[in-house]
């Protein structure tokens, strides 16, 4: 159990630090780019298209930055839970961080083109798109019961709602806002879970 008095690992704090800043940087780069490239259609170009145009490198960061917020992210709820759920979600949130660090190493290719490292990309984006949502409904309602802050479970859904909204978005021309609004939803739930573990509320009850 999480609670305002207990003390938390040595590792916890730090590692929930860094899951919060890594969010921002994520989020700040996202909202950038929509300055920095405004040739670029937000309602039908997908964010990885960002890397071919000014400041292109930046996107990687953010990229970069959103895989190791959620491995840290992982680190600091490793003692926060206990069961079977918690540690599947666990592992689906190491995943979704590797292939996030993975995805920004491996920038996509130009349009029209057809490379190894684009292929690569492609991957690593539906393995971290798929398994995201997954990882945030087993974790939201576990990190929300353990820290007493409800509001990670309401993000967990709404990352599972969004990622459904990816899906829907593309069928109707729109993929590039509903990936923009599932991405600022999956950077909010790592943000808004690490926070709780750091200033959990005062009527937790264990994980599990």
């Amino acid at each position: 159990m999480v609670t305002a008095s207990a003390p938390l690992p040595a590792v916890v704090r730090p590692a929930a630090l860094v899951a919060v800043v890594a969010s921002v940087v994520d989020l700040t780069f996202l909202a950038a780019f929509h300055v920095l490239q405004p040739d670029v259609d937000p309602l039908t170009t997908a964010t990885s298209s960002y890397v071919h145009g000014t400041a292109g490198q930046a996107s990687q960061v953010a990229t970069l930055a959103a895989g190791v917020g959620a491995l840290s992210l992982a680190v600091a709820l490793r003692t926060v839970g206990r069961g079977s759920r918690w540690m599947v979600g666990l592992a689906l949130l190491v995943v979704f961080g590797l292939a996030k660090v993975v995805h920004a190493l491996f920038p996509i290719a130009p349009d029209g083109a057809s490379t190894g490292t684009g292929a690569v990309h492609n991957l690593t984006g539906n393995l971290a798109f798929f398994v995201l949502p997954v990882a945030a409904v087993l974790l939201g309602s576990l990190v929300a019961r353990a820290t007493g802050r409800r509001v990670v479970g309401v993000l967990g859904g709404v990352v599972a709602a969004t990622t459904v909204g990816v899906l829907a978005g593309d069928a109707v021309g729109a993929f590039g806002l509903a990936q923009r609004v599932y991405l600022v939803s999956a950077a909010a739930w790592v943000a808004t879970c690490a926070w709780a573990v750091l200033a959990p509320g005062r009527t937790p009850t264990r994980g599990g």
